[in-house]
């Protein structure tokens, strides 16, 4: 009888050892599809203006192609600061974090482009923010070949 549990255990140990990676993975992606969502509203840049927190927003072109310089706007009356930062961030597709600066045009209108990456998808959605010296505006930008 001993030896029968033996046998067992024998046998479960190797099962286990040999499904440990599909195991792993299928914990970590029920992990990772349980975990609540950001409530971060992110402001969609495009053609249209995206106002938030007293920002207007304009891309020159509602998708972004990669390697393309695509010109941004913001205007933002209540911000004096010389110049704002923006940095995003593939959300399909970790790619580091892109980082582009506004300068200051007067008036409140900051102006830039943004450049970004190739990568292996058709299309991917960055995000990130626009940051100044004491406030930041969560923004989203769509980018397809």
């Amino acid at each position: 009888m001993n030896n029968i549990f033996k046998g067992l255990a024998f046998i479960l140990a190797l099962g286990l050892g040999f499904f440990a990676k599909d195991i792993y993975q299928t914990t970590q992606n029920s992990l990772a599809n349980a975990k609540p969502k950001s409530d971060i509203e992110y402001c969609h840049l495009s053609t249209a203006a995206c106002s938030i927190n007293n920002a207007r927003i304009v891309l020159e072109q509602d998708v972004v192609s990669p390697m393309q310089p695509t010109s941004i706007e913001v205007n933002w009356p209540e911000n004096s600061d010389e110049q704002l930062w923006i940095e995003l961030e593939g959300k399909e597709m970790s790619m580091g974090v892109a980082k582009f600066v506004l300068s200051n045009q007067g008036n409140g209108t900051f102006s830039g482009s943004l450049l970004l990456p190739v990568c292996h998808s058709d299309s991917m959605t960055w995000i990130g923010s626009i940051q100044s010296s004491t406030e930041t505006l969560p923004i989203s930008v769509r980018m397809q070949r």
